[in-house]
């Protein structure tokens, strides 16, 4: 690890992370793919951090059900600036975390040329207490078919 690096350990919903690395994978456009599942990480987070910085004004959905451990290397800058965030907001970095990286896979999702999207948990969705946040409409529509 660098001196300009710091280890972030979050827990992503189950899933999430795959699909950030599928997304640095299909978004390389280096020879060497390494330190590409970083530069993605960090440009989940610091778009975030910007919409902040800028007053968006942004949810955060708690993240329920199972979740993988991961440890991703941000730059120190990044860190700092993540962390004035979810101080002044009051938030956990996994709520924080998952709501970058959503943001970033939903904005990416047309750079796949229309490849499916992939099924993970909605925000208000816990799938292993069965839960399903759809509309009564959708769930009747669905159930037609």
């Amino acid at each position: 690890m660098t001196p300009s690096a710091e280890k972030l350990g979050l827990f992503l919903p189950e899933g999430l992370h795959q699909d950030m690395l599928d997304t640095a994978e299909r978004l390389n456009t280096r020879k060497n793919p390494r330190g590409c599942v970083r530069l993605i990480y960090e440009r989940a987070f610091r778009e975030l951090v910007e919409a902040l910085d800028g007053g968006e004004a942004v949810t955060f959905p708690a993240v329920r059900g199972a979740k993988d451990r991961v440890s991703v290397r941000l730059s120190k800058p990044l860190c700092v600036r993540i962390r004035r965030q979810t101080d002044a907001l009051n938030l956990k970095l996994t709520d924080f975390a998952f709501t970058a990286i959503d943001r970033f896979l939903q904005a990416t999702q047309g750079d796949a040329h229309d490849a499916p999207r992939q099924d993970r948990p909605r925000p208000g969705q816990d799938r292993s207490r069965g839960e399903d946040n759809r509309s009564a409409f959708e769930a009747e529509g669905q159930a037609r078919r």
